[in-house]
Parts: structure tokens; sequence; C-alpha cells
């Protein structure tokens, strides 16, 4: 069996085992394409965008919708709905880290104001596949021994905080790309195989290919926290206050915890 159908299998697999009528964070990029299409052989899943106006993320995401042919719904936001998602996140996310913060502020946000109880993220294809640019530099060696760092990190920070995050709002949160007949579909791929002539996660493209997941899903795209535009709108919160990112969110933890008191 070829790698592409093993993958395929595996999230098909992995798809069937969430109920029907879940809708999935949708950034336009391979991974959620990849996982749109498969979940589209189950039910018809509403796709769910978040970032500011002009985004790349909502140009990418409206496109690549279309040629799914999926229902998509922009959730368009501004600088004040930046902070004050910010602010009620921080109960689940140190100030001192925005990285973590600006990456999970589009769940939190989709997780308030959606209808569906269950929500689908691509947690985990990055660390899989060989997704981060910063894998582009690295031997096999060590490129081996991160991919196992970080993919052990998801599982013991990330996704948890995800389910944590979907419950504060009455959610549930899925992440395919986690389930362990996915994870052993990809750890069975060599690591020198999965970055191809610099193009990252090749054998997830290849496996889009294979079910028609269309060429807009096919760019190399920002993390989310970039794409969607939240942390240069935070960034900017932070200089109207002539403040580090770090700062300006120590300032709005404090600020919370003394109107707690």
């Amino acid at each position: 069996m070829k790698r592409e159908e093993t993958i395929l299998e595996a999230l098909d697999a992995a798809m069937a085992d969430i109920a029907p009528g879940a809708a999935i964070l949708f950034s336009g990029g391979v991974d959620s394409g990849i996982l749109a299409t498969v979940a589209r052989r189950h039910w018809r899943p509403m796709l769910y965008t978040v970032g500011v106006e002009g985004s790349p993320d909502l140009i990418a995401s409206e496109e690549a919708a279309e040629c799914l042919n999926l229902p998509w719904t922009p959730m368009i936001i501004d600088a004040s709905e930046v902070e004050r998602q910010a602010l009620a996140l921080l109960d689940m996310v140190p100030p001192d880290d925005p990285v973590t913060l600006s990456f999970e502020l589009p769940l939190k946000i989709v997780a308030s104001q959606v209808r569906e109880d269950t929500l689908i993220t691509g947690q985990g294809a990055d660390e899989l596949f060989a997704g981060y640019s910063r894998y582009l530099i690295m031997g096999p060696e060590e490129l081996e021994s991160a991919l196992v760092s970080d993919l052990e990190k998801v599982l013991e920070h990330a996704a948890p905080l995800e389910r944590r995050i979907a419950a504060h709002h009455g959610k549930q949160v899925f992440h395919p790309f986690l389930d362990p007949r996915v994870i052993q579909a990809a750890r069975s791929i060599p690591s020198n195989e999965l970055i191809v002539q610099g193009t990252r996660k090749a054998p997830l493209r290849h496996a889009a290919a294979e079910i028609g997941v269309g060429p807009p899903t096919w760019r190399e795209k920002k993390a989310a926290q970039y794409g969607s535009g939240i942390m240069n709108t935070l960034r900017s919160l932070a200089r109207r206050r002539s403040l580090t990112l770090r700062e300006y969110l120590e300032e709005l933890a404090a600020g919370k915890e003394r109107y707690a008191n």
C-alpha cells in the first residue's frame, strides 16, 4: 500500500469515530484542507476561519472552501475583540507565553461563538510531517529527534490545553492527526522523506493530491497566530502602550487579577 493511502485510511478511520456534525477550524492550508475533504465522506462539515480583516488565512480559506464545495463562515475580529479574548484566555495560558496564547485564540473564539458542540483542529500535523520552517536546516538525526520531542510536547501540553479551552465553552475538540493510527502511519515514514526539495510535509501533500484537495491549500502557509493576523494585532496593542508583548499580556493579567480581588 502506498504511503498516501496509509495516511488517508488512518485519517478516515479517525474521522469516522467522530460524531457527524462536527465543525472544522479551517485555515485554508493542507492540514485543514485534507481534514475537510476526509470529513466530507462522512458528513458535510461547516468550516470556520478566524482572522482580522484581510488576513492571509481569511483570503486563502474562502478560495479553498469554494474549491471544496463546503460551507464556510469567516469570523472577522478587530483589535478590541482580540484583546477581550486574550484577556479571557489568560486564565489558561500564562502571560509569558504569547506564542501559545496567540496560537490558541482562534480555537477560543470559535468555541465561544459557534453552535456546533464538536470542533476539529489540525493540531499535530506539523510535528508528524515536518511542517515547521526550522526543520529545513536540520540534518536527519536532529530532525528525527526534534519530531519526537515536539510530538511529545503536543500530546502532553498542547492537546490537553485545547481540550480545556473547548470544555470551558461546553464543547469537545478532536485532533485526528493525533489519533494513534495516524501517528503510526506518519512515524512509519523515514524523516528524510518528510521534506523533499525544500517542500515540507511532502507525504501529506501527496495524500491531499490523491483525494483532490485543491491547489489553494498547497501554499506554504504561516502558523495560525500569524496567518490570522492575531499576533500582529497583539503586538500593535502592546506598542500603543509602549510595552513589549509580554509586558502587555502581564499588564492584562494583572488587571484581571485586581478586578477579581
